[in-house]
């Protein structure tokens, strides 16, 4: 048993991910493999041991709903069993390690766990059962993303932008509204003093320059600078609703997150979220990113794993994503 556990590490070892999927696995490969010389009933590991053997806070999180066995957990090993298989049959190994759920009908000390057993490695391995395991009653149609949205201030801003999002929101008053417009139509107004400026320079018949080509090329990167960055990203923002958070306004270490505009009253708000969502396809996440080149102006759900192929649309409202990219 112990070989077919160590197995199981070493092939989690060559496909290096942080996907949350990715840790669960491993966390109970390393304990199950300290207790590689007992019986199965003794390799068995509750939800709790599990999340204190990943070392990771996960706040007011359930134990059992953050590891989430029947919806991504559970699709995450079945998609990547068969590499798992011929991993182990590479080595010569006439088992493989499979993660299995024993589940309780519940009551005191009795809880649901978690264990690896090994599972005898078929003879013939047949095509078929890859494309059935990437498709959902082979029917593309039918996957569907449901997407879920961080608690307010889970999403960690930077040091620039923390003074902003205290609490992970900004709530925009009345005058805060016009305060934002007059600083977009100031930036907007100094873009265009300078591109008259640097147009009236050039405009006087001399010999050309060094310094004429630098005040030429200011004079269209300059304004087009500051409508990309600045002025563009909130017109987007107050037009639809939605749209990714700059990389500045995040902490280093965090995922893709968004800003999103909420209306209640004459009440604006403007909050820092991440929405995510287990692929229907391969169990890894889905995380929310810009549809280009091939979605224009639409935010889409692509799958940490595969973001070229399992790519989501995304509604805000039913929190709901159908595949866009047809297999």
């Amino acid at each position: 048993m112990r070989e077919v556990i160590q197995c199981l590490i070493d092939w989690l070892d060559s496909e290096t991910s942080d996907e949350k999927g990715h840790r669960i696995l491993r966390a109970l490969a390393q304990e199950s493999l300290k207790k590689s010389e007992f019986e199965e009933s003794k390799r068995r590991f509750t939800a709790d041991e599990i999340v204190a053997a990943i070392g990771e806070s996960i706040g007011n999180a359930d134990p059992k709903k953050w590891i989430d066995w029947s919806g991504s957990l559970k699709k995450y090993c079945e998609t990547r069993e068969l590499q798992i298989i011929e991993f182990a049959r590479k080595r010569g190994l006439p088992r493989y390690p499979k993660p299995e759920r024993k589940s309780t009908k519940g009551g005191p000390g009795r809880h649901t766990t978690f264990y690896i057993k090994a599972e005898p490695i078929p003879e013939i391995m047949e095509e078929d059962q890859s494309i059935k395991y990437m498709r959902v009653g082979n029917e593309a149609a039918d996957l569907q993303a449901h997407y879920q949205m961080t608690a307010l201030g889970e999403v960690k801003p930077s040091w620039i932008s923390s003074w902003l999002f205290r609490h992970g929101q900004i709530e925009l008053r009345q005058w805060y509204v016009w305060v934002v417009l007059g600083w977009l139509l100031a930036i907007g107004a100094f873009a265009v003093l300078i591109f008259l400026v640097g147009w009236l320079s050039l405009s006087v018949p001399k010999p050309v320059t060094t310094q004429d080509i630098t005040l030429l090329m200011s004079i269209f990167g300059i304004p087009y600078g500051a409508w990309v960055a600045i002025i563009r990203p909130w017109l987007l923002l107050f037009d639809d609703r939605i749209i990714s958070a700059h990389e500045l306004l995040t902490n280093f270490y965090e995922k893709p997150a968004q800003l999103e505009l909420l209306r209640d009253g004459n009440l604006r708000v403007i909050r820092l979220v991440r929405y995510s969502a287990p692929c229907p396809i391969c169990g890894a996440t889905i995380n929310l990113e810009k549809g280009e080149p091939d979605f224009r102006r639409r935010l889409v759900g692509r799958c940490y794993e595969s973001p070229r192929e399992h790519v989501f649309s995304f509604d805000r409202i039913t929190r709901r994503g159908l595949l866009l990219i047809e297999r």
